[in-house]
């Protein structure tokens, strides 16, 4: 028994000892298995969790500057998240990922209870924009309505669209409507057939000491039928009586000759002729003005086609005078004198009033709110001493189409009065117009245009607007500008300003920023924008001046070939007209 007993206490030995042994080694395995697994990470450990980040479309006139300052990021941080070596171009339709914004959440979806099953959409179709389009007519040929196609594209603008844009149409069903609902830009829809010239396409052109032929041949390409010529009063008669338009002769000769029409804006007075020689301003005696303009309309007669009298004459750096005033009075008395004079000379040719300065300063002394100069000059007889109405209806950093006054996106300043935005100055004159029973009056755009200083100098901070707009934007904007004049049904010549500012430095910078032809003699993208105008068979004559009935409210933007390649600007300037 004790033997057993022995036998036993040595067997349960040899157990406890095996099952020690086992535990030591299962201990070492884990541990051993444990510090492997710390030293040596899985595959899924090495890749990085994606981060959630905001994507952006480019659209036809964004720049990267613009983008940046929308998702409050920075060039170079898009640049390089994106790879784009160049920030200065970008294309639209590129998609960027814009580091550091994170999009929204997307909700999840919930399934709707549907008691009875709902029908399916209407098959629709697609069409891709040609040049010439306009929704309007895109809707009537496809029996819908600009509302639809408004609703069906989310188009944010009704009034542009542009070429290869691909719409889609809903299909034609019975009963569809065949009328589109009318999209007009201006207050006033009366259609008239205006006096005098129709609507035309036209520029600003420095052509005394230039390449006269090389320039006509840019005047060709862009396509444009009027060219208006500065001519300062005071280098053509610097000695009373004494007048040479040598200078002149042979660039008239050579656009008469070339088919163009000629707008001739006359100004600044000789010092003999004022008391005054400070700035620029009317003479003491305005016979001594008609004078002047009777041997100019008699020298050009059947070449010149108009002349424009006197430029902004409602500020005080282009009236200073010690004897005449800012004011409507004194100025009618001015063109009154060069209007008879002219006349005299050639009853054919067309006078137009004075440009004015857009601007909402009404001093007396440094400045005159450019509409209520209008209101008065009217009340100084106006309508019987002009064949049009001249206007500056410029638009600092505010796109065309814009309204006063939210700031579009990046313009910091000159966006908060009416004088500032393009389309505010001309439905504002229209309506004046109108109240004083002058509606079959054209109105003459004998300036416009959008400045940037992308590629030159940082310009004063009197300036400061033009640093606002890329050359890109340049490019769309007076494209744009061309096409609303069209529009409108009430705008005559216009003329872009200008080919070739950067070349003479007429005013200093300040044409240099608007010109076609940039600082370092080759053409802008504003000058290919003006170039796909030609494309467009709509903007002719015979449809401003007598529109049909259907057609004639309608103030839409024709299709035209977007920049595919947008310049990235420097920020801001063109001189505040609105501050003397």
């Amino acid at each position: 028994m004790r033997y057993v007993r022995m036998a036993a206490a040595l067997l349960g030995l040899c157990c406890l000892l095996v099952f020690s042994l086992g535990s030591v080694v299962a201990q070492e395995v884990t541990q051993e298995a444990t510090e492997e697994a710390t030293e040596e990470p899985t595959i899924a450990s090495l890749t990085p969790v994606p981060q959630p980040m905001m994507e952006h479309v480019v659209r036809p006139g964004e720049n990267l500057y613009r983008i940046a300052l929308r998702y409050g990021s920075t060039i170079n941080a898009i640049a390089q998240e994106n790879g784009i070596t160049n920030p200065a171009l970008i294309r639209s339709g590129t998609t960027l990922r814009i580091p550091g914004v994170v999009p929204s959440p997307t909700p999840t979806p919930v399934t709707p209870v549907t008691p009875m099953p709902t029908m399916p959409p209407p098959p629709a179709v697609t069409y891709t924009v040609r040049p010439g389009d306009t929704l309007f007519r895109i809707a009537i040929n496809n029996r819908t309505t600009v509302v639809q196609l408004v609703s069906l594209n989310n188009i944010p603008n009704p009034n542009v669209i542009y070429v290869g844009q691909i719409i889609t149409i809903p299909a034609a069903s019975e009963g569809a409507a065949t009328t589109s609902t009318t999209v007009t830009t201006s207050t006033d829809t009366t259609t008239t057939t205006t006096q005098g010239a129709g609507y035309a396409r036209g520029i600003e052109v420095y052509l005394v000491g230039q390449d006269v032929n090389a320039l006509v041949n840019d005047l060709q390409d862009l396509g444009v039928t009027w060219v208006k010529l500065r001519v300062d009063w005071r280098d053509y008669e610097p000695i009373q009586g004494q007048i040479n338009f040598a200078a002149l002769d042979t660039i008239v000769e050579t656009l008469d000759a070339n088919l163009f029409n000629i707008l001739m804006t006359v100004s600044k007075t000789p010092d003999w002729a004022r008391s005054s020689t400070t700035e620029s301003g009317p003479p003491d005696d305005m016979a001594n003005f008609g004078t002047f303009m009777g041997a100019l309309a008699k020298q050009y007669v059947g070449r010149v086609d108009a002349y424009e009298i006197w430029d902004e004459p409602n500020l005080r750096r282009e009236w200073n005078s010690s004897v005449h005033s800012i004011g409507a009075q004194s100025y009618a008395a001015l063109l009154r004198a060069g209007y008879d004079a002219v006349k005299a000379a050639d009853p054919e040719v067309l006078v137009i009033s004075a440009g004015l300065a857009p601007t909402g300063f009404n001093d007396g002394v440094n400045a005159a709110n450019d509409r209520l100069f209008l209101r008065d000059l009217y009340a100084a007889g106006l309508a019987d001493m002009s064949d049009g109405i001249g206007a500056h209806p410029n638009g600092w950093a505010n796109p065309p189409d814009s309204l006063c006054c939210a700031a579009p996106v990046g313009v910091q300043t000159h966006y908060e009065d009416p004088s500032f935005y393009f389309l505010s100055t001309l439905n504002d004159y229209r309506r004046i117009m109108s109240e004083q029973q002058d509606g079959n009056t054209a109105i003459w755009v004998t300036k416009f245009g959008w400045g940037s200083s992308e590629d030159t100098a940082p310009p004063p901070e009197t300036q400061i607007f033009v640093s606002y707009t890329s050359l890109g934007e340049q490019g769309i904007y007076d494209a744009r500008g061309f096409e609303l004049g069209a529009q409108l049904g009430f705008v005559g010549p216009m003329f872009l300003y200008n080919l070739n500012g950067c070349q003479v430095q007429i005013d200093g910078s300040e044409t240099c920023y608007y010109s076609l032809i940039g600082p370092n003699g080759t053409v802008r993208p504003v000058f290919s924008g003006i170039q796909e105008l030609r494309q467009d068979s709509s903007s002719t004559l015979t449809d401003i001046v007598a529109p049909t009935p259907e057609l004639a409210p309608t103030i839409e933007m024709q299709a035209v070939q977007p920049p595919t390649v947008e310049a990235l600007p420097f920020e801001p300037e063109v001189t505040q007209e609105s501050t003397p």
